[in-house]
């Protein structure tokens, strides 16, 4: 398959991707909670009868006002005038008891025990995809018995380099999960031009041309954000820095995705948010896109070769770590390539080449 095909592929999937998003986030469902307001409209997912399935639900009674659990007084009782905050309560319910949730309430409020909530559920979430997505490409090139022949000529990394970037990993991703705390608490209070349906935003062709143009400006965004860490001294020594210690193709690997000061992973993905304050997006298509940024993250510092343009690779990223001032963005080369951070491999990257010149004594 040629590289063009590879990458068509690539573009269709990804706009298939966006429209499932956009597609599935919404859902018609019949219950009683369901007001007159909203029985002509769409429900953005998961929908309210989730409250109505909770198991061993404990009533509560706050400011003089009864629920039936837990999670309906974290929703004040209407689920439907606060989306995002409908579904963070829905997700957060598989890994809290609506008891456990009815202790934090008690002790915490209602507000600080819903993000506490939403703190120690994405600590454990991000926890597991690092660790889930880490081991499926470790164990692709280093276990598998095809990793015999990826390093037959390359130097393959220690355990010591792999033990000290899941421990970076491990304790950046403490403070790191702050990060979609913010980006839940802004997008739940208002302060974001998010929307959870495709007619909010008056159909298919406005929610493309949106889709499109909050894309380019995280993508814009991030390039500059990498990029100013590397030209700023100041944030260079003490933030980024801490990353590019791993600036040989053996001391990368897929547990480097996350091997960052925190500061640092937080300045480089402020673009989703900041972008979401003045450009429409659809939560479905904002949520898919935070949550890919993991895995991606895993695949660009996996050291191989294997990369289709304009897609900013393992194989570009590896010259960045390598070379420190090219190929600063994320997902696509066209940002470097404008202005002029661009630089294509000579080879294949991290692969063995035999000097043949001449000793000189």
């Amino acid at each position: 398959m040629t590289r063009s095909k590879t990458f068509l592929i690539f573009l269709v999937s990804s706009a298939l991707i966006a429209f499932t998003c956009a597609a599935l986030w919404e859902q018609n469902e019949t219950s009683a909670q369901l007001t007159a307001a909203h029985e002509d409209a769409d429900v953005p997912i998961p929908g309210i009868t989730w409250l109505e399935r909770i198991v061993a639900p404990t009533e509560m009674k706050l400011n003089g006002i009864t629920f039936s659990s837990a999670f309906s007084a974290v929703l004040n009782g209407s689920p439907l005038d606060h989306p995002c905050r409908n579904l963070n309560a829905y997700v957060n319910s598989y890994f809290f008891t609506d008891s456990t949730m009815a202790f934090l309430i008690e002790k915490l409020g209602v507000d600080w025990a819903h993000y506490v909530a939403c703190y120690l559920r994405n600590f454990v979430g991000g926890m597991l995809l690092y660790y889930a997505t880490c081991f499926a490409f470790h164990y692709y090139y280093y276990i598998h018995p095809r990793s015999k022949k990826i390093f037959s000529n390359r130097e393959r990394p220690s355990w010591d380099t792999i033990k000290d970037q899941i421990k970076l990993s491990q304790a950046s991703l403490l403070i790191y999960v702050m990060h979609p705390l913010v980006d839940e608490y802004l997008v739940e209070n208002g302060y974001t031009l998010c929307y959870f349906t495709v007619k909010e935003i008056g159909g298919w062709l406005p929610f493309i041309a949106w889709t499109i143009l909050y894309f380019a400006m995280v993508e814009i965004g991030i390039y500059w954000m990498h990029r100013t860490l590397h030209t700023n001294k100041f944030l260079y020594k003490h933030v980024h820095l801490m990353h590019h210690k791993y600036n040989k193709p053996h001391t990368l690997t897929p547990w480097a995705g996350l091997a960052f000061h925190p500061l640092d992973g937080i300045l480089q993905a402020c673009p989703y948010i900041i972008s979401l304050l003045f450009v429409p997006c659809h939560y479905g298509f904002h949520f898919f896109m935070i949550f890919l940024t993991a895995i991606w993250a895993t695949y660009i510092h996996d050291a191989m070769d294997f990369n289709v343009d304009p897609i900013m690779g393992s194989k570009y990223h590896t010259i960045h770590h390598t070379h420190y001032v090219y190929n600063y963005g994320q997902v696509f080369t066209f940002c470097d390539r404008f202005w002029g951070t661009f630089k294509e491999p000579d080879g294949p990257t991290g692969v063995k080449v035999r000097d043949v010149g001449k000793k000189i004594d």
